[in-house]
């Protein structure tokens, strides 16, 4: 079994402003050339720091990916990382540590090498809170903007640059919203991946779609099951 876990981890649906990030559930579907599966995305606070999930599965296999982090005025500090995948032969397990008082970043399981943090404590993000980011960055009113994210499969990271293409209407649970439409944009990569974000649902991202020459991508909001 072989697919993107990316884009399973993009979709954020807390009712967020400039300070917090409050507590949500939602479910959601992900489609692509190889499979098709539905999950939930859940956002709680638990001993201090934010951990967000995403559980999900088919008849043929389950996945949780979850990440850790802490957000201190406006800037989101990155703790953990983990995805387990089942069954165990899809050997897909991962897990990502930030050390901070070590200066370091480690990751054991599928993938495992070590990498030292950036100077300056400057912000680096994985492929789940880099969505919080982003929709801090947009009620900031920010219009353009660059993000790094850290590739999980090498430890390298990568600026990833955002830019507000237009506006959209979509249908969400029989209402019409008026979306922004943000492009995602990497020098090293050919893949084009849009973000459409509802501002009259406290910009929550209703879909999000990722293609390129290997593979289409598709992650749609189903069902929000809790705010707050």
């Amino acid at each position: 079994m072989k697919y993107n876990l990316f884009l399973l981890m993009l979709l954020c649906l807390s009712d967020l402003n400039a300070q917090s990030v409050e507590e949500y559930s939602a479910r959601y579907s992900y489609v692509s050339d190889e499979i098709s599966i539905k999950g939930i995305r859940k956002l709680e606070i638990i001993d201090n720091q934010y951990v967000m999930n995403f559980k999900a599965k088919n008849l043929l296999a389950s996945m949780e990916v979850e990440s850790k982090f802490e957000i201190n005025d406006k800037e989101l500090k990155t703790n953990s990382y983990k995805i387990k995948v089942r069954p165990s032969f899809v050997n897909r397990d991962q897990r990502i540590k930030f050390n901070y008082d070590k200066n370091v970043i480690n990751s054991s399981g599928r993938e495992e090498w070590s990498r030292d943090l950036i100077p300056n404590n400057k912000e680096i993000f994985d492929p789940l809170n880099a969505q919080i980011k982003i929709r801090m960055n947009l009620i900031s009113g920010l219009d353009k903007f660059s993000i790094d994210l850290l590739e999980i499969e090498s430890g390298e990271i990568q600026s990833n640059l955002y830019e507000i293409s237009g506006k959209e209407t979509l249908i969400f649970n029989g209402v019409d919203y008026e979306c922004i439409v943000l492009k995602r944009i990497r020098e090293t990569d050919s893949r084009e991946t849009f973000y459409y974000i509802a501002e009259d649902l406290n910009y929550m991202f209703l879909k999000i779609n990722d293609k390129g020459e290997d593979r289409n991508q598709t992650l749609t909001l189903l069902e929000i099951l809790s705010l707050g």
